[in-house]
């Protein structure tokens, strides 16, 4: 009974791409207290958060810590047994749901991971597979289909059947780049050679046999013929091909945003990709049991995923819904129906 006299507070942690997104919820008695978000980024972003977050701990006992586990030795298992999943599943740990399913992560990763919130401590480690069971709860007990989770820097695929998950697959996104990028492409689109090789070119002295023979020189010459500076400072004002800082101002946003349309263009093609072969090999495998996916719903963390369902629809003549989900206030969410679970 004494608990109802602290307020509880829920900590969600949220790697994201070499950052950490922090979601603080205060409640009492059921009651929003607050709601507060903060982003920690660079090589302090660990001890940054940790100052942030002891000022939340201090203000009741009852806080729970939970993070959005970034292992990439994770995944599921139908059934509740490790030793009939295999040998392949030595060394990790196991968590049964519902009695049908197992979630498992490397025990190596989970004690790295808690080694590395010792200062917070950590209460819950939620597993991508458990948010998507949980986001989509209205709509996984309703037939056989494909769930899925798009995060910055991962993507869980998730095959459920009247509420029971048979079969998934975790892919890190951008593992792949380095060995593509050797053979000249990236996300899936080729690189041209020879915009590649006309910018490397550039001028070497050592090809300029005379400085005589440059076209510059004479330029340079007509120089001596302004006798006010202020004359060319004026021209340059005026010439067309120098920007005005209006410009400029308007130009830069222009360029980031198109650099960020085109990470996204081709992180949805790589996440199609991962669909795309996560069916090919589910159909291969017993777990198929001649079922054949129609419609593929998608919980999408990144802000993207219009071109994703282009793809789907378009190549692979299925059914599409995209949600945007907010991870902080999903394990929050899965936070506070654990502590009331206990």
């Amino acid at each position: 009974m004494i608990a109802w006299l602290f307020q509880k507070i829920f900590i969600a942690i949220i790697p994201d791409g070499g950052a950490l997104d922090v979601r603080v919820v205060a409640l009492k008695q059921k009651k929003l207290l607050y709601k507060k978000s903060h982003r920690f980024e660079g090589e302090s972003a660990h001890r940054e958060m940790s100052a942030y977050l002891q000022q939340f701990i201090d203000e009741s006992p009852y806080h729970y810590i939970a993070v959005l586990n970034p292992d990439t030795n994770q995944g599921t298992v139908l059934g509740c047994s490790v030793d009939e999943a295999g040998e392949s599943l030595s060394g990790v740990k196991s968590v049964c749901r519902k009695g049908k399913w197992l979630l498992y992560t490397s025990e190596r990763e989970l004690e790295s991971l808690k080694k590395t919130y010792t200062t917070v401590g950590l209460d819950f480690v939620f597993s991508p597979f458990s948010v998507i069971e949980h986001f989509f709860e209205d709509k996984i007990g309703t037939g056989f289909a494909l769930y899925a989770l798009a995060q910055k820097d991962a993507f869980s695929i998730a095959f459920f059947d009247e509420g029971k998950l048979e079969y998934s697959h975790h892919y890190l996104m951008h593992q792949h780049e380095e060995r593509e990028g050797e053979e000249g492409s990236a996300g899936g689109f080729s690189v041209g050679t020879e915009e590649v090789e006309a910018v490397e070119k550039g001028i070497s002295l050592d090809d300029i046999e005379s400085l005589d023979d440059l076209d510059i020189i004479d330029a340079l010459d007509d120089l001596s013929d302004i006798e006010d500076l202020d004359a060319l400072e004026d021209i340059m004002e005026f010439s067309e091909d120098e920007p005005t800082q209006e410009e400029k101002r308007f130009v830069a946003p222009q360029a980031n945003e198109i650099k960020l349309d085109m990470d996204r263009f081709n992180d949805d093609y790589a996440r199609f990709e991962f669909i795309q072969k996560t069916l090919s090999h589910f159909y291969t495998t017993e777990e198929c049991n001649n079922r054949f996916v129609e419609t593929v719903y998608i919980a999408d963390a990144y802000g993207s995923g219009t071109e994703l369902k282009r793809y789907l629809e378009e190549e692979l003549f299925l059914n599409v819904l995209i949600r945007r989900i907010d991870l902080g206030d999903e394990v929050i969410s899965l936070s506070i129906s654990e502590e009331e679970g206990r």
